[in-house]
């Protein structure tokens, strides 16, 4: 039976816990250079001999003896009497102690001429000028680069010690099929092994990824037997948390001791840590980005202990766009994007939660809420954790608003131009105070096409303010209904409602009021989903009697369409900031021939 774990450990103890229990592993073995990029030095490396040996040219030209040179002038050239033509690294003869390259010569029959002397030692490469023989040339702990392996190999060093930690990673779900497999309903492809082995294997680790065990307590436990017999770590993805069918906590507690189950993370909470026979065993969560947080601060930290040091990260102070609220005992990780918007950089938050995937796929790092703390106030300035290279910030536009297609195709546009857009979702309404807070490059905004709509949803909040308006694309609304929608009865059939603001909810009132019907009598008036797919889907399950969403999605759904009206959606711009080149860029794909020809070919695929 599956115990719920009752006490959550704050983040510091849970990893001062496991620094107790697993102290740093003496594990070593040797590899040759050419596998060694990524892992991490057991022991100092140094020079097996002296690079160069000897004294060697830098260029072509010829060996001279520098006392023989001075004098020589634009107006009163010598011309060489003992030399020795000699290329680029080749040894210098003995009595010679400089190089005229041979550019700076000229052959007047087979006799070289300078214009200017020599110096001693010009030109010449001395011996162990770039490393001596027994000279350091790495230090243990340094992680192996790839430009690493041309030096090494030029002191001589073939194969390295590197600190070995071996790692076996196991999937556990009825519910999971291997990468390749179209899942059916209610199953899930098994992505947390394959991301926990690349990111561990960048630490230095040596991973295994064992086959998917189901939700059987004797089955998972021989797997752990298993893994534990070869490896220095093991960690079991899914089966830590509380419900029926996991087992982890009962498997591991059955063969070890259990340090924690349970941490104040979010996401990430449901972690396990126990040790069986001296080792430890890591129970991950199920949901995705749950699975990420735990790998880098728990996993990660537990190698780093090991002597893994953690991947470079780069940090970026930045101010937060928007309050961020956090319940008080939870350190808090929370995907963001960073774009400088007219010289000072902001952080706009992506949605929360474990399991969605494309929050963090979208970002361009994170954000620690740490448990003291009850939320960060808009304007406050904020430590970003980045995740992709400074660099690509300067290249980075943040459009915050309505998420559709349009905009993620308008981002495939703009890469052309050498810049990355980053969608932040928001409401319209939150779009459009993102604009006025001058937090944002751009705003996406769906209006609905009624006289009213731009004056009290855009203008009211933006008074004053000039704006680039660019329609980049029209949708047709309607009623989707499984059957006939009797308007002199409301109450024979069952709403599915969108929130207040959206234009679906716009039209919907419209049509209740051309009715004559009271929403208050309305079967589901009150029962909201985020999204126009969300309503079709209800409507197609027979959830919902009827819900306003797009014609196409009615289409692809089987259902009777009846049509309210038009939402088009807009993309807005201070015109201050047109004249920022990535702006400018961003108005230019959105108005270009290309990407109306590219948004058609798309909606072509997609009726075919």
């Amino acid at each position: 039976m599956s115990r719920r774990y009752l006490n959550l450990t704050p983040l510091p103890e849970a990893l001062a816990a496991m620094r107790r229990a697993f102290p740093p592993s003496d594990h070593v073995e040797t590899v040759p250079l050419c596998l060694a990029v990524g892992r991490v030095t057991a022991e100092p490396l140094y020079a097996e001999y002296s690079v160069p040996e000897v004294e060697i040219a830098k260029f072509d030209g010829y060996a001279v003896k520098s006392r023989d040179t001075p004098g020589a002038q634009d107006q009163r050239p010598l011309p060489l009497r003992e030399y020795a033509r000699i290329n680029t690294g080749e040894i210098l003869p003995p009595s010679f102690d400089a190089v005229v390259m041979v550019e700076d010569t000229w052959d007047d029959g087979g006799t070289p001429w300078i214009r200017k002397s020599a110096a001693p030692w010009q030109n010449v490469r001395h011996a162990g000028e770039d490393i001596r023989a027994g000279e350091l040339a790495l230090p243990k702990g340094h992680r192996i680069r790839p430009f690493d392996l041309g030096a090494l190999a030029t002191y001589g060093i073939t194969r390295l010690a590197v600190r070995s930690v071996r790692i076996g990673i196991i999937p556990t779900g009825n519910d999971l099929v291997p990468l390749g497999v179209v899942p059916a309903p209610g199953q899930t492809i098994e992505t947390n092994t394959l991301m926990a082995e690349a990111y561990l294997t960048r630490m230095g680790a040596t991973c295994r990824r064992y086959e998917i065990v189901p939700d059987d307590p004797d089955l998972i436990r021989s797997a752990l037997e298993t893994a534990l017999d070869a490896n220095d770590l093991v960690i079991l993805s899914a089966g830590s948390s509380a419900g029926s069918r996991d087992f982890s906590r009962d498997v591991v507690g059955a063969l070890g001791e259990v340090i924690f189950h349970g941490i104040a993370v979010r996401p990430g909470k449901p972690v396990l840590l126990a040790s069986v026979g001296g080792k430890p065993v890591l129970g991950m969560p199920g949901y995705p980005v749950a699975a990420q947080t735990i790998l880098r601060e728990v996993a990660g930290s537990l190698l780093a202990w090991w002597g893994l040091p953690a991947l470079p990260e780069g940090e970026l102070d930045v101010r937060l766009s928007r309050r961020l609220a956090s319940d008080l005992g939870f350190d808090e990780f929370v995907p963001v994007s960073v774009g400088r918007v007219n010289g000072t950089c902001f952080a706009t938050p992506h949605p929360r939660g474990g399991g969605i995937q494309m929050a963090v796929v979208r970002a361009n790092g994170y954000i620690h809420i740490p448990a003291e703390r009850e939320g960060i106030e808009a304007g406050e300035e904020v430590r970003v954790r980045l995740t992709v290279s400074p660099a690509e910030i300067a290249r980075t536009l943040i459009c915050v608003g309505v998420r559709d297609p349009t905009i993620t195709e308008l981002g495939n546009c703009l890469a052309d131009a050498g810049y990355l857009l980053h969608c932040c979702k928001a409401s319209t309404m939150g779009a459009v105070l993102a604009l006025r807070a001058k937090t944002c490059h751009a705003a996406s905004i769906s209006l609905p096409e009624t006289e009213a709509a731009w004056n009290d949803q855009v203008l009211r909040y933006l008074p004053g303010v000039d704006l680039l308006r660019v329609q980049v694309a029209r949708t047709e609304l309607g009623l989707a209904s499984a059957g006939d929608l009797d308007a002199g009865n409301p109450a024979s059939f069952r709403f599915i409602n969108q929130p207040k603001g959206t234009a679906a909810r716009v039209f919907l009132d419209a049509w209740l009021a051309r009715e004559g019907i009271d929403a208050g009598i309305v079967t589901g008036y009150g029962h909201e989903v985020r999204t126009p797919a969300a309503v079709a889907a209800a409507v197609g399950n027979g959830f919902a009697d009827a819900g306003v969403c797009p014609a196409a999605m009615a289409r692809e759904a089987g259902l009777r369409f009846t049509p309210l009206g038009y939402e088009t959606r807009y993309l807005l711009v201070r015109k201050e900031l047109a004249a920022d080149e990535g702006v400018a860029s961003l108005v230019r794909a959105a108005r270009s021939p290309e990407f109306e020809e590219h948004l058609r070919s798309r909606e072509r695929c997609r009726a075919g």
